[in-house]
């Protein structure tokens, strides 16, 4: 119950960042939370009283979807099963709508394998549901989590991890068919020197650095990404080992350039310790034994000031993340307007 709450409090935050002349004019919002298997809750905020839709299509029209409820309040709970993914439409009296599904997906060897659809972008509009998601690794996927995937056709993976960690725990996806995986060789990234910190702000520092650093590391695996999302190539996933580090980075540029505000890119960004604690990581880093726990939080962790300093340094050095991926990963004026369309509603 604890890590809803602070979804919802992530979720809320994200929501109330726009100015409020935008959010006078905003569609509502919601936020849909799985809460076993065939039973999902429906929050909203915006409107005491709605109407509630649901296709399996993300993106089907309101004449094309079958109608739950009409009720007053801020949250109701709706049957609905795990497959097909059920796509809610939340639609106020006043013609307000909003579409949201489950952020987390129900996988039962899935970790952080999440939906970067439905937040806002700052003139109003939702980046789509279904599309682009992020993870951590997937070797644990079940088979019938692979068939959960391929039902929601997901065409490419793309692992942003170094050749070490792929021939360790190699993507389940190699051998069972389905999405292509594409990854890019470069050298590990020690943590080495965060086993000697004694302070959150070295911590928070160090990290924001090294995500700086990654920015070369993975130029290789980012151009790919921009690339393959200009050319409609999805819906598409991409992952590292955590889902947090390197993949909470991609995300952070990826939504950075539909236009989602810095406010809700870091809410994205820290809901990784909601969903997988710190704590679930402790036994597979022995290094860090000896380590405060205020330097282990952070480590393993999504503290909000780590990615809010390395977006900052990318904005005084590149003059932003849109800027920095047309200095460095190929992103054309053209083809960052082709993501908006083919990524916003």
């Amino acid at each position: 119950m604890e890590s809803l709450d602070m979804d919802r409090r992530l979720f809320l935050a994200g929501a109330l960042a726009l100015a409020p002349t935008a959010r006078a004019a905003a569609p509502l919002d919601a936020q849909a939370t799985r809460l076993g298997p065939s039973s999902v809750r429906l929050a909203w905020t915006g409107a005491g009283a709605v109407s509630i839709l649901a296709s399996d299509d993300p993106e089907a029209p309101r004449s094309a979807m079958r109608p739950l409820k009409t009720l007053a309040g801020a949250m109701t709970q709706v049957t609905t099963p795990i497959s097909p993914r059920p796509y809610f439409l939340v639609r106020a009296a006043d013609g307000r709508q909003t579409r949201v599904a489950e952020r987390l997906l129900p996988l039962t060897g899935g970790r952080n394998f999440r939906d970067l659809g439905g937040w806002r972008s700052v003139d109003g509009r939702q980046v789509k549901w279904g599309r682009i998601y992020r993870s951590g690794v997937m070797t644990d996927l079940t088979m019938a989590d692979i068939t959960y995937l391929q039902d929601l056709g997901v065409t490419v993976i793309c692992d942003l991890r170094n050749p070490q960690e792929r021939a360790t725990e190699p993507s389940p996806f190699l051998k069972a068919g389905g999405p292509r995986v594409a990854a890019f060789d470069y050298e590990t990234v020690s943590l080495a020197p965060f086993v000697a910190m004694t302070t959150r702000e070295q911590a928070i520092q160090g990290f924001a650095d090294a995500y700086v650093a990654l920015l070369d590391h993975l130029a290789p695996n980012f151009t790919d990404l921009f690339a393959r999302l200009a050319d409609d190539a999805g819906p598409l996933a991409m992952n590292c080992s955590a889902g947090k580090d390197r993949t909470g980075l991609a995300s952070a540029l990826v939504l950075s350039t539909l236009g989602v505000s810095r406010a809700t890119v870091i809410a994205d960004y820290a809901l990784s310790q909601t969903y997988v604690p710190p704590t679930h990581y402790a036994s597979q880093f022995p290094a860090f034994a000896k380590t405060p726990s205020a330097v282990t939080k952070v480590i393993l962790g999504s503290d909000p000031e780590v990615m809010r300093r390395a977006l900052a340094v990318i904005d005084t050095r590149w003059g932003g993340p849109s800027a920095l991926a047309k200095t460095r990963y190929g992103l054309t004026d053209a083809m960052r307007q082709e993501l908006r369309r083919l990524y916003l509603s």
